[in-house]
């Protein structure tokens, strides 16, 4: 009995939709007709924008122009996503509200097939999209983008803008404190400041370290210090030495990388470097709120696909007038009433004014509630 329910579903689908039928072949590919157009346009406008906002990289002379092209290409797979729920709001709206002003939906439903039949392919095309679009955004995405940054990174620094600097930053590290001043990767060195306190097992400072300069030795894993002033303290937090030393050499269990990328940026990272960047937070002591967030928001975010295509289904429905103006100012008035609400109540849940679960779910909850009772109110 329990086996029956559950493949209960599975027998309906198949024999609703296995073969295609007819209406639903008409109704599907006209959707996805307009749907990838929608995608390739909106696509093709970020790209030209892009391009017109680098421009000024392509004309300088200590820029590789590849860098520039190598950017843009590696940003296109986050342009889809920017894109996606847009288009498939647009082109569900556009196309079922050609059927209604056209009286082409009221003849479907008088031959018998009810309204939620008419768009449960498309409705099951949404629910695909949430799936692929949390797949793609892990493995495609961010892996896209973080490779723009390497692109980026060259083209700012071709172009003699700093970056990839870090200035005054204290860190918790294995054995004890840091608090460090400018990172200069190039030459694995910390300058203007290196400062180190070693705490024991129970709590006290055993002693600590000043310095000017510090340079990262990778092969033996060890820290040069410049200009070094070191105390010491007894269990009784007295001082039992001050020395100050030319140079001294210090094992120090972190590298220079610990300190230059202390945090990694939620967005640049999969689901499970998600749990990773969590790890390593907590044992430099750093928050990692924003964290647990995007784990939430990596699944919440693309299900707005999902919703997006109900709701327009449903607006297309009840459209009088021309379907193309109407399906446009219905998808900016709810993609951006949606983003406005999300982003807000992200914020929110990552300052600590909302629990997380509820910042990050609550919008699409109340889209998914709302589409509910709007289809209920149509009794179609």
């Amino acid at each position: 009995m329990t086996l029956n329910l559950f493949l209960a579903p599975f027998v309906w689908f198949k024999r609703e939709f296995i073969p295609f039928r007819i209406l639903d072949r008409y109704l599907f590919f006209d959707f996805l007709k307009n749907f990838l157009g929608t995608l390739i346009l909106l696509t093709s406008m970020i790209i030209i924008y892009e391009f017109t906002n680098n421009m000024k990289y392509l004309v300088s002379s200590k820029v590789q122009q590849s860098h520039v092209y190598l950017y843009i290409l590696y940003s296109v797979p986050g342009m889809l996503v920017q894109v996606v729920s847009p288009a498939l709001m647009f082109s569900v709206c556009f196309v079922v509200g050609q059927y209604s002003v056209n009286k082409e939906l009221v003849a479907i439903m008088v031959a018998g097939v009810s309204f939620l039949r008419i768009i449960t392919p498309i409705l099951f095309f949404g629910f695909c999209m949430w799936l692929f679009m949390t797949f793609f955004q892990q493995f495609v995405v961010i892996p896209a983008n973080k490779q723009a940054q390497i692109q980026f990174s060259y083209m700012a620094k071709g172009a003699n803008k700093l970056i990839d600097f870090v200035y005054q930053f204290h860190v918790k590290g294995k054995n004890g404190f840091y608090y460090v001043y400018w990172i200069d990767e190039k030459e694995n060195t910390v300058k203007g400041g290196f400062n180190y306190i070693e705490i024991s097992e129970d709590g006290l400072p055993v002693f600590t370290v000043s310095s000017q300069k510090a340079k990262f030795i990778e092969s033996p894993h060890q820290w040069v210090l410049y200009d070094v002033e070191e105390v010491k303290f007894n269990k009784d937090l007295e001082v039992v030495s001050r020395e100050n030393i030319p140079e001294k050499t210090y094992p120090f269990p972190e590298d220079i990388k610990y300190f230059s990328r202390p945090t990694r940026n939620p967005e640049e990272m999969n689901f499970f470097e998600l749990a990773e960047e969590i790890e390593s937070r907590i044992g430099k002591g750093i928050p990692y709120r924003d964290v647990i967030v995007h784990r939430h928001a990596a699944f919440a975010m693309p299900l707005m696909s999902f919703i997006v295509v109900a709701l327009g289904a449903l607006a297309g429905a009840i459209t009088k007038r021309s379907a193309g103006v109407a399906s446009l100012g219905l998808t900016i008035a709810v993609v951006l009433l949606y983003y406005i609400l999300y982003s807000t109540m992200k914020t929110l849940a990552e300052n600590g004014g909302l629990p997380i679960w509820f910042g990050i779910w609550v919008t699409p909850v109340m889209f998914i509630i709302f589409a509910y009772v709007f289809y209920k109110k149509m009794n179609i």
